[in-house]
């Protein structure tokens, strides 16, 4: 079980119950409550793949645009200056929260955001301050 906190914690369980006992119970009520029908996924149950809510992909590196969305250092192909370091470019579901993750290539990114301005892809002007275009 993963547990996201500065705190040291413990967990107890009884012989017959699992850390997912009162979830089931709350999820059946639910559904009685809504009529709806508890359910899993069949990838979880039967194959033992992860599913998850956190909607993940979309943008994957390449070394080009012709291979990817954005490059080594998460800035998109052909749009100098736009980095994307969020969920879209995490490659595959980790099968647990995917936050640390995100902050890992986030951190990445960041590492090389020095180095890229430096020596630039392409260097885009600034825009002017909205109240300097009276």
């Amino acid at each position: 079980m993963l547990v996201m906190q500065t705190e040291d914690n413990r967990i107890r369980l009884r012989l017959g119950r699992g850390p997912t006992t009162l979830w089931r119970r709350v999820t059946r009520r639910f559904a009685e409550m809504t009529n709806g029908i508890p359910s899993g996924t069949i990838n979880e149950a039967l194959l033992n793949i992860p599913m998850t809510a956190h909607i993940l992909g979309g943008c994957p590196f390449g070394r080009d645009a012709r291979e990817g969305v954005v490059g080594l250092d998460c800035q998109a192909h052909d749009y100098p200056g736009l980095y994307i370091v969020d969920g879209s470019i995490v490659p595959a579901n980790p099968g647990v929260n995917p936050s640390l993750t995100i902050t890992a290539l986030a951190e990445y990114a960041m590492s090389r955001l020095p180095h890229a301005v430096e020596q630039p892809r392409a260097a885009m002007p600034l825009a002017e301050p909205a109240d300097a275009r009276v």
